[in-house]
């Protein structure tokens, strides 16, 4: 007996997991949204709102390079695109500092403040609440 209960414990575990994964597939998919489970929004040069934490937005860097200015400003760091124009203002080390990466690659500059020292945990989660989307390849 104790050795059906066990197979009976492994295969309900089994069926868990398999239904977790069922799940887990069908909401990354997008199965609900009435599309492609691959499709990928683009965002156009108008378009200066995040979607939800910028799932499935691909934008050029020609289109990033559009975000050029202290009222406008985009970022690519790590191959993500975010919108840095609204954190200006209170960045610690002073809006100039991010101005001369509007529009461009910056992962360079954000890994290294420009000057060799790194930025913080904090820093790294703050950007996240800035993310748009991802960069197209």
């Amino acid at each position: 007996m104790p050795g059906l209960k066990r197979r009976a414990a492994v295969s309900l575990l089994i069926f868990a997991v398999a239904v977790g994964c069922f799940l887990a597939a069908g909401l990354l998919s997008g199965c609900g949204d009435g599309g492609s489970a691959l499709s990928q929004t683009p965002i156009g040069a108008a378009t200066r709102q995040p979607t939800q934490s910028g799932a499935n937005v691909v934008l050029s860097a020609a289109e990033v390079a559009k975000h050029n200015s202290s009222s406008d400003c985009w970022l690519i760091i790590e191959n993500k695109v975010y919108d840095v124009s609204e954190y200006l203002g209170t960045h610690p080390g002073g809006r100039d500092v991010i101005i001369q990466y509007c529009g461009t690659e910056a992962t360079h500059a954000f890994e290294t403040k420009g000057f060799g020292s790194k930025h913080s945990e904090i820093a790294w989660s703050h950007l996240d609440s800035l993310y748009l989307g991802d960069l197209a390849p």
